[in-house]
């Protein structure tokens, strides 16, 4: 007998068996460590990884998939290697209230600059149902903006349980109009403001940016007297539209998750079809509301168009985030001759070119991104006038 074997054989029983297991398990190509990716331990095991590894989710859904898992690693984020990790840092003002709600209340990241500063306003992804504004300090767009002079708002709003539609949306709104009420105060130039957002907060940046101006002139509140319009926009797989229409025709799913039904304070798949409910998912969609005077965009998606339709019944988590869902949004900016930028696995992003994006629309007149800008009257607190939506 070998020496190696005789070492097996003083093995207690059964050891031998799950060191193979294991070992086998640690091969990647292996069929059937690939067969427990699917089951619900390596769910559990993903969301310790996320904990563990926020940067990993690349959308910023508050949800560590598979896919997302596996290209972190194979990027160098999940932290094995390379890793970025949530980035440190501490808000300059943090918690601040910007309306009545528990958690309509923001944080404030100043960038170095002499003179006013852009600014960039993140909201934060979870369905509409969950999710915190401090998801914006493990993307890589945190530290890029503060290294170009853009200052950081990351913003919490209401839950679809806190307030169905338009609450989350009106809270964003009021955010950005808050924003440019404290423009002195924190030393931004409220004529230089950029959206951004994932998932729901994506969809929730890209109504605000699209939508006609939410100011009231004659209001007594100062805040509500700001204007709701912005710079531009670099939101991460938001849906352009919110209706049963819209997902059926551009994804091919009539399956709708719960969190759907949940953001119109609907129980049912009947009940959100509704003719009440119909009208407010058309105000909810962004694509709605384009017009020849929005703002340049710069959307980023997960998945190539090549792969919708889906199945109808596919789980809402297999096409949510899916190209094909800000591909209408692409077409109806280029026949309006509006400048929108979209990026997929297909036609993915190079690195540094969202924050190109962002320094090239941020600029003030003397061509500089953190410098002292040329402000509108009055701090934007007359709106730009507002406009029908295209049908």
């Amino acid at each position: 007998m070998s020496s190696a074997s005789s070492d097996r054989a003083k093995w207690p029983r059964g050891l031998g068996a799950l060191v193979v297991s294991l070992a086998l398990l640690a091969v990647p190509n292996f069929p059937y460590a690939q067969d427990r990716s699917r089951t619900g331990v390596t769910e559990e095991a993903l969301q310790k990884r996320l904990k563990r590894f926020p940067a990993a989710d690349a959308n910023g859904d508050g949800i560590l998939t598979e896919e997302e898992a596996l290209a972190a690693r194979k990027a160098g984020r999940s932290g094995e290697s390379a890793g970025t990790p949530a980035i440190a840092g501490a808000p300059k003002h943090a918690d601040v209230s910007y309306g009545p709600h528990e958690r309509n209340v923001l944080d404030f990241w100043p960038a170095a600059s002499k003179g006013p500063a852009p600014v960039f306003v993140f909201f934060h992804g979870g369905s509409f149902k969950g999710g915190d504004k401090a998801a914006v300090r493990t993307r890589p767009i945190f530290k890029e903006c503060l290294d170009a002079g853009i200052s950081i708002i990351s913003v919490n709003y209401r839950f679809s349980t806190d307030g169905p539609f338009p609450a989350p949306m009106h809270d964003g709104a009021r955010a950005v109009q808050f924003v440019r009420f404290k423009a002195k105060e924190w030393n931004i130039d409220p004529a230089r403001v950029a959206l951004s957002g994932s998932s729901a907060g994506a969809t929730l940046a890209l109504w605000i940016a699209l939508h006609a101006d939410l100011a009231e002139p004659t209001s007594a509140d100062p805040v509500a007297r700001r204007s709701s319009r912005v710079t531009c926009a670099s939101p991460h797989s938001g849906t352009a539209g919110l209706s049963s229409d819209y997902f059926r025709q551009h994804a091919g799913v009539t399956k709708l998750g719960g969190a759907l039904w949940q953001l119109f304070g609907a129980r049912s798949q009947a009940e959100f079809d509704s003719a009440e409910n119909r009208r407010l998912q058309q105000d909810a969609s962004p694509l709605f509301h384009a017009t020849r005077d929005d703002p340049p965009l710069f959307l980023t998606y997960a998945g190539e168009p090549s792969e919708a339709p889906f199945a109808t019944d596919a789980a809402q988590r297999d096409w949510i985030h899916h190209v094909s869902l800000g591909l209408p949004l692409k077409a109806r900016y280029d026949a309006l001759g509006l400048e929108c930028e979209i990026k997929h696995r297909g036609t993915p992003s190079a690195p540094g070119a969202e924050i190109a994006f962002l320094r090239r629309h941020l600029r003030d007149r003397d061509g500089k991104t953190g410098s002292a800008g040329n402000l509108l009257p009055n701090e934007l607190e007359i709106p730009v006038p507002s406009h029908p939506a295209i049908k």
